[in-house]
C-alpha cells in the first residue's frame, strides 16, 4: 500500500469564504460515508492518498498543491468537531505541537479514554519516522492524528523541504502498520517527488539497519531506495483535460453534465435545482459510492465546484451554496432510514458511474470539459 505523488509547494492561502462551504460541505460528505459504511470507513479513506486527493478536489480546492492536504484537514477537523464517532486532531504548524492535548480531548468526547497514551505514543513515532527516517532535509510542518471511537487511526502529515519547492505528504492507515517494528513500510501513500534520491529507512529492505542503526549508518550512505512504486501527479497548475483526465473520467463527466433534474424530481421534491447542482451531487456522490473511480481519477473532483485559483473554473458561490443546500436537505430528512434518505446520492452515483459505450466518441470529439 505504498504509492507516491508530486505535490508541489504553491503561496497563497484559503479564503474564508471559501474555507466556511469546504467546512459545510465537507461536514455533510463525511456524515454520508458514517452513516452508510462508518467512521472507520472515512479514517480508511482519509488515509487514502487518491481519495484524499479527490476530497480536496470536490471541496473545491487546488487539485494537486501542497495546500490539499493542510487544508483540507483543517477544514475537516472543524467539520468533525463534535462528532461521536472520529476526531482529527494537531493540524498545521502549533496546532500539530498541540495533538497530545487534542487527543486527550477528543478521547473523552469519543467515550474511549484510557488510549490517550497508546494514540500518543503512536503520533510522536509517526513523526518521527516521516522527519527523520525517509528524507534528511525534511521538517514536518503538519501533523493530523485521527481515530475513531472503534480504536482505529491514522495520520496525515506534511513536510516540507529545506531546499527546494516541492511539499511530501505521508499518510499512515493503523491497520497496516506493523506494531513490532513500526517503522517497517508503514504508509499507506507517501505524496512525493519521483526524481528524489534518498535513504529510506522505514523500506522493508532496510530492516536490517533499523536493528543496528549506529553501525550501520557508515555502510547506508552508497544505497538507493527503489521509487518505481511513484505516481506523478503533473508539476504544473493548470488541468489539461486530455492528459489528466482519462476516458473513464470524460465519460463520468459527461453523464453527470446530461443528467436533467426532471428524471429525479421526484426523489429530489425541489423546484428550481438546476444542472450544475444535479452535476455536483452525482460528482459527490461518486466520490462516496465509487471509490474505485475515485482512485483512478482524483482530478475528476476539480471540476464539482471549481478550484480556488480558477482551475478548472472559477468557484461560483451560488453554485456551492446550492450545492450544499442539497446535502443539508438529504442527509437532514427526517424519519427516514439510512437506505431511503441517500437513495438520491446512490442513484446518482450509479448513473455516473455505468459503463457507456459513447466513451470513445467523446474523447474523438475532444469533449469542452470547461463548458462542464
Amino acid at each position: 500500500m505504498r504509492s507516491a505523488t508530486v505535490l508541489p509547494l504553491h503561496g497563497g492561502k484559503a479564503p474564508r469564504w471559501l474555507f466556511s462551504r469546504m467546512v459545510r460541505l465537507g461536514e455533510r460528505i463525511s456524515d454520508v460515508i458514517i452513516g452508510e459504511f462508518g467512521a472507520d470507513e472515512l479514517l480508511s479513506r482519509l488515509a487514502d492518498p487518491n481519495w484524499f486527493q479527490a476530497l480536496s478536489c470536490a471541496l473545491g480546492y487546488d487539485w494537486h498543491s501542497s495546500g490539499t492536504t493542510t487544508v483540507t484537514m483543517g477544514a475537516l477537523k472543524l467539520a468533525l468537531s463534535e462528532s461521536t464517532e472520529i476526531a482529527i486532531n494537531g493540524g498545521k504548524g502549533k496546532a500539530g505541537t498541540n495533538t497530545p492535548e487534542d487527543i486527550a480531548q477528543s478521547a473523552e468526547r469519543l467515550g474511549i479514554t484510557g488510549m490517550e497514551n497508546k494514540f500518543v505514543e503512536w503520533s510522536r513515532l509517526a513523526a518521527k519516522v516521516d522527519s527523520a527516517m525517509i528524507y534528511d532535509d525534511l521538517s514536518i510542518y503538519h501533523h493530523s492524528f485521527i481515530f475513531t471511537r472503534s480504536g482505529r487511526w491514522a495520520v496525515v502529515q506534511q513536510g516540507m523541504e529545506q531546499k527546494g519547492s516541492m511539499a511530501v505528504r505521508f499518510q499512515w492507515d493503523g491497520a497496516f502498520v506493523d506494531r513490532e517494528d513500526f517503522a517497517n513500510e508503514p504508509h499507506s501513500g507517501i505524496e512525493a517527488n519521483a526524481g528524489r534520491e534518498t535513504l529510506d529507512l522505514s523500506y522493508s529492505k532496510n530492516g536490517w539497519a533499523r536493528t543496528a542503526m549506529v553501525e550501520a549508518l557508515d555502510e547506508l550512505g552508497s544505497r538507493k531506495f527503489d521509487l518505481s512504486f511513484i505516481k506523478e501527479y503533473p508539476q504544473r497548475h493548470n488541468i489539461i483535460p486530455s492528459l489528466d483526465i482519462s476516458k473513464k473520467g470524460i465519460e463520468a463527466l459527461s453523464n453527470a453534465y446530461e443528467l436533467q433534474p426532471d428524471d429525479y424530481k421526484d426523489i429530489l421534491l425541489t423546484k428550481g435545482i438546476g444542472r450544475k447542482t444535479i452535476k455536483s451531487l452525482a460528482i459527490v456522490a461518486t466520490l462516496i459510492y465509487s471509490k474505485e473511480l475515485a482512485m483512478r481519477d482524483p482530478v475528476l473532483y476539480a471540476y464539482n465546484v471549481g478550484g480556488k485559483d480558477g482551475i478548472p473554473y472559477r468557484i461560483s458561490r451560488q453554485h456551492y451554496d446550492s450545492l450544499i443546500e442539497e446535502m443539508d436537505r438529504i442527509v437532514d430528512k427526517a424519519n427516514l432510514t439510512n437506505d431511503e434518505k441517500f437513495a438520491v446520492l446512490k442513484r446518482l452515483s450509479r448513473a455516473v458511474s455505468q459503463n457507456s459505450e459513447s466513451t470513445s466518441h467523446l474523447a474523438q470529439q475532444k469533449l469542452d470539459i470547461k463548458g462542464v
